[in-house]
């Protein structure tokens, strides 16, 4: 059974330009993570997902999910960008830079829920959200974000 999120699932600094790009590189690692199956597919459902509204949260936050058949295990991907990328809409109008994004497969979609749940409440701490622009390495990250641990 694959990891829900480790250290393995953070990306730092990744250059990626577009909504798209993200979107793509998630789909990658869900697959070389073996969260998912197929990798169009699992861009595919991160995709329908945007299609129903905007996943960008506020303060450069975007949390992109995709629910999918073609997904094998829930799990979590961490990206921060080198750069921040305009127009992926967000809720205060501010350009994401960080993007945590959940994966589950079709017959799990309470745990989706639960793990979405978990990070929403987490990042509503100022703090929190502050301190994810700060962290320089995975194991950073990691220690803050603690999700699926108590």
């Amino acid at each position: 059974m694959a990891e829900l999120f480790s250290e393995k699932h953070i990306f730092l600094k990744q250059d990626l330009n577009s909504k798209e790009q993200v979107l793509e590189f998630l789909a990658q690692k869900a697959t070389d993570l073996s969260l998912g199956r197929d990798r169009n597919k699992v861009f595919e459902a991160f995709q329908r997902r945007e299609e129903q509204s905007s996943t960008g949260m506020q303060t450069g936050i975007a949390m992109p999910h995709a629910i999918s058949a073609d997904i094998l295990f829930p799990g979590v991907i961490y990206v921060s960008l080198s750069k921040p990328i305009k127009g992926w809409e967000t809720f205060d109008d501010t350009e994401v830079n960080k993007i945590i994004a959940l994966l589950a497969p079709k017959n799990e979609v309470k745990k989706h829920l639960e793990i979405l749940s978990e990070f929403a409440g987490s990042l509503i701490d100022d703090e929190k959200r502050q301190s994810l622009d700060k962290c320089q390495t995975a194991a950073e990250v990691f220690n803050l974000l603690k999700i699926g641990r108590n």
